[in-house]
């Protein structure tokens, strides 16, 4: 969390919808300059001004965001492999990215483990007495 002056800088500079948004979403306010569009609609920000290491940040388009919907291209360039944004760069898509893999975990298509050992601890079943 960043000192109440500088929330309050980011929120006039934003605007309160946004700033609301990016609340929800990083639990910060920023601003800066629009680097680039991904073909997903992701949007990336650069601020120089800002803490080592927290200048350069994605915004989302869609509601459930994941870090899988980030390009490779844009994740050297979000990662400081790169200096030089994509959008700048004549970036050829490689034949090994191929498309992301979406994070299941809290789903029924999550991974769980197979095992053919039983169990050493059975689940505790409490005992109910009949109300009198």
């Amino acid at each position: 969390m960043s000192t109440i002056g500088r929330t309050l800088k980011n929120v006039m500079k934003v605007g309160p919808a946004n700033a609301l948004k990016q609340m929800n979403y990083i639990g910060d306010t920023k601003w800066g300059r629009l680097v680039g569009v991904d073909a997903n609609g992701n949007q990336y920000f650069e601020n120089n001004d800002e803490i080592s290491g927290r200048e350069r940040w994605v915004e989302y388009a869609s509601v459930d965001p994941d870090s899988g919907d980030i390009a490779p291209e844009w994740h050297g360039w979000l990662a400081r492999i790169v200096q030089e944004p994509p959008t700048e760069m004549k970036i050829e898509a490689q034949k090994f990215w191929g498309q992301p893999t979406p994070n299941f975990t809290g789903t029924r298509k999550a991974y769980r483990t197979y095992s053919t050992t039983k169990p050493k601890v059975s689940a505790w079943e409490p005992i109910v007495k009949a109300r009198q």
